[in-house]
């Protein structure tokens, strides 16, 4: 979950509320998470970057700069690919999960986009 200042973690095998993952976040606006591998990955609006941590809120890095509006974020799992929205400059890009190899894969034909949902079964 996030409350746009920090990312929240709920323990539902316990009666425990909510609980701080990380903290001290300018403006968070999207949110995902590749259980395999651990990582979640987050935007945030007023830095234009996306950020990745473990699930655990750790080894915190940037792994893309310069995101624009970003209010949508998918990992797609089956081939390890990171996309991404982009309401200010109405386009949808895709990295790895590294943020290598970046591009633009729709740059026409959207107006302001924001949630993004993948199906990795889908061919």
């Amino acid at each position: 979950m996030s409350a746009t200042k920090q990312i929240l973690a709920f323990d539902f095998d316990s009666d425990a509320d909510a609980y701080s993952l990380i903290s001290n976040l300018t403006e968070t606006s999207a949110i995902d998470i590749y259980f395999n591998l651990g990582y979640m990955f987050w935007s945030d609006a007023t830095e234009q970057n996306i950020k990745r941590s473990y699930v655990n809120g750790t080894n915190i890095r940037i792994i893309i700069n310069n995101t624009g509006t970003c209010d949508g974020l998918a990992v797609e799992w089956n081939a390890l690919q990171l996309y991404w929205t982009d309401a200010a400059n109405d386009t949808i890009s895709v990295s790895d999960l590294d943020g290598n190899n970046q591009r633009i894969i729709i740059s026409s034909g959207l107006d302001q986009p924001s949630g993004i949902v993948l199906d990795p079964n889908l061919e």
